[in-house]
């Protein structure tokens, strides 16, 4: 039997010890870089948003170029729905040759039975109308009030809760809207406040596990049996007092919601050609949106 020295032993206990802790990290590093890839991979190509496209229908207005239109002899309402979550926004046009006048504390919002008033007497950062006319006319656009229907699509038999927010405008100015506007001849006004939903529709029987498997990804109601409906009540007249005042209330409803991928939603993509004002040529590039209608809004349901 041969023996060795015990310096050689510890040597070689070193270099043993060491292969063993090399492989180890190695392994480690490599664990670590396809997890990284595998990430990366992720992200790009399995985090695209899935939409739902909801379908909005009426039978006291009409689709009229991209408007969806109220209209009698004295006034115009044109609504327009297609944003993220669907703002309730319309332009609120003056026909007639004379003054007219809006009582904005009794119109109000009435979101599945439940009745928000336009008017409230608080001061905010920006009013929740503005004269089309003027230069500030898109500061419709910073709402003072959102409703959010969280609960509004569950199953049809549970109960639907509604939750009011806050939006903080940038501005250092506060405002108080008035109660009643005068509105002048030939004149339009742009009202937004209220957003109709920011809940995906979902139940047992439509969800995103069962919509793979078939081919249709639209789900469709009824007046009788929609998850959601809302009413807007406008009250105006043509003398100060209201002694003739008229009651407009335009009634909707969600007749369709659609699941799509991002693909789907965005379409075709097209570019176009043009110049600034220095005459430099540029060409933009623009999806299609095929789904793109007034009486139509959406949501990103989901990531996946």
């Amino acid at each position: 039997m041969t023996f060795y020295p015990l310096v050689v032993i510890r040597t070689l206990k070193t270099i043993f010890y060491n292969s063993i802790l090399h492989i180890y990290l190695c392994k480690s590093t490599i664990m670590k870089s396809c997890y990284i890839v595998i990430s990366m991979f992720c992200f790009l190509f399995s985090c695209s948003p899935i939409y739902q496209v909801f379908e909005v229908s009426s039978s006291d207005v009409k689709s009229i170029d991209k408007s969806v239109v109220f209209e009698n002899k004295e006034v115009k309402i044109s609504y327009n729905f297609w944003s993220n979550g669907g703002r309730a926004y319309f332009k609120f046009t003056n026909k007639t040759d004379s003054e007219l006048y809006i009582d904005w504390d009794k119109s109000h919002f009435i979101y599945n039975g439940i009745s928000y008033e336009y008017w409230d007497d608080e001061e905010v950062s920006n009013s929740f109308y503005a004269s089309s006319s003027s230069t500030s006319a898109n500061t419709f656009a910073n709402a003072s009030a959102n409703i959010l229907g969280n609960s509004a699509y569950a199953n049809s038999n549970s109960s639907s809760s509604v939750s009011v927010k806050k939006i903080t405008a940038v501005s250092t100015t506060k405002v108080k809207p008035k109660k009643i506007i005068f509105l002048p001849a030939k004149s339009s006004l742009l009202v937004f406040k209220f957003t109709i939903s920011a809940s995906a529709y979902y139940n047992c029987n439509y969800n995103l596990k069962v919509m793979k498997s078939k081919s249709s990804k639209k789900v469709s109601f009824t007046k009788d049996n929609t998850p959601l409906e809302f009413r807007n009540q406008i009250i105006y007249s043509s003398d100060e007092k209201f002694i003739n005042k008229v009651n407009i209330e335009n009634s909707f409803y969600i007749s369709g919601v659609t699941f799509m991928s991002e693909k789907t939603f965005n379409g075709k993509i097209s570019t176009e050609k043009d110049c600034n004002i220095q005459g430099s040529k540029s060409t933009a590039t623009f999806n299609e949106f095929p789904y793109k209608k007034a009486n139509s809004f959406y949501i990103i349901a989901s990531r996946q």
